[in-house]
């Protein structure tokens, strides 16, 4: 695995490729790291993030759809739901 422990990346800030802060990281589900931005919640795959220093950098574009309807397959998780 060529990430430190997955739960070392929770409740940091996540920054995009400007240095922009876009949110917080509040859970892991599967291969994906949830952050939270705003009122929204994301899952990004760890294989687009990497962690410098105290922060998490998101590498390359985000697809904020697609990143927002994988977030649901955790939030149904999270109700006990399935899918």
């Amino acid at each position: 695995m060529p990430f430190r422990n997955k739960l070392s990346y929770i409740a940091r800030f996540v920054v995009d490729l400007q240095g922009k802060r876009i949110g917080e990281s509040i859970s892991i589900f599967e291969d994906m790291l949830i952050i939270k931005k705003g009122e929204k919640f994301y899952a990004i795959p760890f294989k687009h993030v990497e962690m410098r220093g105290d922060e998490i950098h998101v590498k390359g574009v985000v697809q904020w759809d697609k990143a927002e309807q994988l977030a649901k397959r955790w939030k149904n998780a999270q109700n006990g739901n399935r899918g």
